[in-house]
């Protein structure tokens, strides 16, 4: 019999540092595959419009960011009039501002087209967006899309909150917006 330091059967240590060789390659593999095969650039929703919801009849999906991401929405007006897509911090105090502003300009006598295109509904969403949106290579403060029309917006988080994204049009419900019928879902940005 042969006199040996080492069990019979247990691997040699040039057969130990093989083995983790080995493994090291298996798992180097493993992750430049998982990378290669890895979604790149920014994170895609989709979101169809509808009288009056997103994906559905009424409200719309939340959508969860970490601060600092940047997520690609596709919208797509799949309903029977113009749908808008905005985000805003406080959903209630945008909608109240709104409506008063409305009754302001119609008792100056204005009509609903006038109202609709004035520069103080705009100035009240400019005010109140929570997030800009990149729209080609524009940064927007909202987009309005035709009936049948597709459009995709980039936006981007800095601060973790709860957000709304909503319809404010007035087409076909003035003078209330789509978002009053339910139009609006919420992103929560995570920190």
């Amino acid at each position: 019999m042969a006199a040996s330091g080492a069990k019979a059967g247990a691997p040699s240590g040039r057969r130990v540092l093989l083995l983790a060789a080995l493994a090291i390659v298996v798992i180097a593999v493993v992750a430049a595959v998982f990378i290669l095969l890895a979604p790149s650039g920014p994170r895609e929703v989709r979101l169809e419009m509808y009288e009056f919801g997103f994906n559905g009849p009424t409200g719309g999906p939340a959508i969860r960011a970490k601060v600092g991401e940047t997520i690609r929405i596709v919208l797509v007006n799949r309903g029977g009039a113009e749908h808008e897509f905005m985000v805003v911090g406080d959903k209630d105090g945008f909608l109240n501002a709104l409506h008063q502003k409305i009754s302001e300009l119609k008792a100056k006598g204005m009509d609903e087209d006038e109202i609709e295109k004035s520069e103080e509904l705009e100035e009240l969403h400019h005010h109140y967006a929570a997030a800009m949106l990149m729209v080609g290579d524009k940064m927007e403060h909202d987009v309005v899309l035709e009936r049948g029309e597709t459009e995709t917006v980039t936006l981007r988080f800095d601060s973790p909150g709860t957000y709304h994204y909503l319809c404010a049009e007035l087409d076909l419900t003035f003078p209330e917006t789509h978002a009053d019928r339910g139009m609006s879902g919420t992103i929560v940005v995570e920190g």
